[in-house]
């Protein structure tokens, strides 16, 4: 109960009373300690009536939720309009279903590159480490489907059957958690940072900033992406709701996240302004020198380059601004004297009409041609 939000208000001999607090009060409820109570039977049923009314919820999902309480669950309800409960049209529905394999991808990749102190991209690498693909074949299970509109579950226990191979002091951005959680959360703040994003960007006209201030918390293009998908690009609303294993219960209850058509649009333009910001990786930028400038004069420093990406030779040149450390930013120097070309390799990034190269991997002068 302390993970949907409920707390312990009395602790009795034969029963605990626990509270929760509604928009026009404090409701309590009674829950029977002792099974051989006369009433006992009765006491658990009126329980899981008033979880059902309060939380919105099936008194069997609620049974289910207490007898999983080494698992974490996601819970996607999908709200077709027109349809009966517990029916999807099957394109939206496998559609939901690999939208959901691909959030997953996505949080996994987000832990394990958090678990190594590093921060993930904005948009992330096509093809991920072996261990996000290993992690998601034997660890998160799709669950059965439940009435209420169409309700997808995704299970990932904690009780790891399979080693985990993190290191005792392995900390990251969620501490010392198991690896399953780290994912379990990070699939939950990415979808929570996303729908926070659109909403910034429904109330202040369009502004999509926040998308990029949020990569932070783990947003990303795929994120936006893949929730778009799961809703059939707007066409199906739906909701995301986490169960917490109560055996590792969260500081924090989370709320239900809902995804209207307005929001999906928004997640759609968002998705694009990163791409567009943060969106090419492994570039190579060949061109010349324009511009050096480092303060102090020795050390690191900033060049601009006039040149095109390798893969785009016939396109438009471009002013490209480089950080580059200090035995590159010297080797650069003197093929600038030396009217020589430069070929450096990083991550383009936009702001504006301003092209940044970022996290650069190479830094390599051309030869001089006859």
């Amino acid at each position: 109960m302390g993970a949907q939000g409920w707390y312990l208000a009395d602790d009795q001999q034969r029963a605990e009373v626990w509270a929760t607090e509604l928009a026009d009060g404090i409701l309590d409820v009674l829950l029977p300690k002792d099974p051989r109570l006369t009433d006992y039977v009765r006491q658990l049923r009126y329980l899981f009536d008033t979880l059902a009314v309060v939380e919105d919820r099936e008194p069997s999902t609620i049974l289910r939720d207490i007898g999983q309480a080494m698992t974490d669950v996601h819970y996607v309800r999908l709200m077709p309009e027109g349809l009966a409960s517990g029916t999807v049209w099957l394109s939206e529905g496998s559609r939901a279903v690999a939208s959901l394999r691909d959030l997953f991808v996505s949080a996994t990749y987000r832990a394990t590159t958090w678990l190594e102190n590093q921060q993930p991209r904005p948009v992330e690498p096509g093809r991920k480490p072996n261990q996000v693909y290993e992690f998601l074949s034997r660890r998160v299970l799709l669950g059965l489907a439940q009435p209420g509109s169409y309700i997808l579950t995704a299970e990932v226990p904690l009780n790891a059957g399979v080693p985990e191979q993190l290191s005792l002091d392995s900390q990251g951005r969620y501490g010392g958690a198991p690896l399953a959680r780290r994912v379990s959360t990070a699939f939950y703040d990415g979808a929570a940072a996303a729908r926070t994003a659109a909403e910034h960007a429904m109330i202040n006209s369009g502004d999509l900033s926040a998308f990029a201030e949020h990569a932070e918390r783990g947003l990303s293009a795929n994120v936006c992406e893949a929730l778009a998908e799961l809703s059939s690009h707007g066409k199906v609303p739906f909701e995301l709701r986490a169960a917490w294993a109560s055996s590792l219960p969260m500081e924090q209850p989370s709320g239900i996240l809902r995804f209207q058509p307005e929001v999906i649009e928004q997640l759609q333009l968002g998705a694009e302004y990163l791409r567009d910001r943060f969106g090419r990786q492994g570039v190579s930028v060949r061109g010349f020198v324009t511009k050096m400038e480092r303060v102090p004069t020795a050390g690191p420093g900033s060049v601009i380059l006039l040149g095109r990406p390798e893969d785009q030779p016939t396109s438009r040149a471009m002013r490209v601004h480089v950080e580059l450390t200090a035995p590159d930013y010297n080797r650069v120097g003197r093929a600038h004297l030396d009217g020589q070309e430069v070929l450096v390799q990083g991550d383009l990034e936009r702001s504006g009409n301003r092209w940044t190269l970022v996290r650069v991997q190479s830094c390599t002068v051309e030869e001089i041609r006859d």
